[in-house]
């Protein structure tokens, strides 16, 4: 296969994941906020009773096409008497398996996030060159290879157990190897991430 090819079938998998059940994806998120505020209301005592920070933030990350999207969390930190952030025992019992983010479920419903697709990553860590990229052709998302092999969520970079460049090529394995065979195969293997974590 020559070079040109080559770019061709990257250019039409990437196309491919920007696309793939945008539609499908936001109609499934729609049908589960009703979920996803049952689970938030359960939350909410155990997050008061666990941190000194209002219970739901939002925190400003790079999403399609380099804008600015608000993500959505649950506050599952706490700040020392040093002004350090501590994890809380509500953060150590639902971050490992992501459950801290649900609330993005509404950012899919809203379009500004899918399924499939690179967690979405703060500016400070990305270059112009991911924007152009990964960014140009997809939507941030939950499921992806990234994830699996790193964790949940970017909690390896927060910890230092990865470099950003490391990270950002799974983004561009998954647009380069998309196909609905691939996206099986990651979902299968979140659910047994998830359920190892658990």
């Amino acid at each position: 296969m020559t070079t040109i090819q080559t770019e061709i079938v990257a250019f039409q998998s990437r196309k491919a994941l920007k696309g793939s059940g945008v539609v499908a994806g936001r109609a499934v998120a729609i049908a589960f906020l009703p979920l996803v505020a049952l689970l938030s209301l359960f939350y909410l005592p155990l997050i008061l009773l666990s941190s000194n920070e209002f219970p739901i933030w939002r925190q400003k990350r790079v999403g399609f096409q380099g804008k600015d999207i608000l993500v959505p969390k649950f506050s599952t930190m706490n700040l020392d008497a040093s002004g350090s952030l501590q994890e809380t025992w509500f953060g150590r019992l639902v971050r490992p398996v992501g459950l801290d983010e649900i609330l993005q479920i509404w950012l899919i419903a809203t379009g500004d996030m899918q399924w499939y697709g690179p967690r979405p990553f703060l500016r400070k860590h990305i270059t112009d060159e991911y924007i152009e990229s990964v960014l140009a052709f997809t939507r941030p998302g939950f499921i992806n290879s990234r994830s699996i092999a790193t964790g949940i969520g970017n909690r390896a970079l927060q910890g230092g157990l990865v470099r950003v460049d490391e990270m950002i090529q799974y983004d561009r394995n998954d647009l380069q190897s998309w196909s609905s065979l691939y996206a099986a195969r990651l979902l299968i293997q979140t659910v047994f991430c998830i359920f190892k974590l658990a």
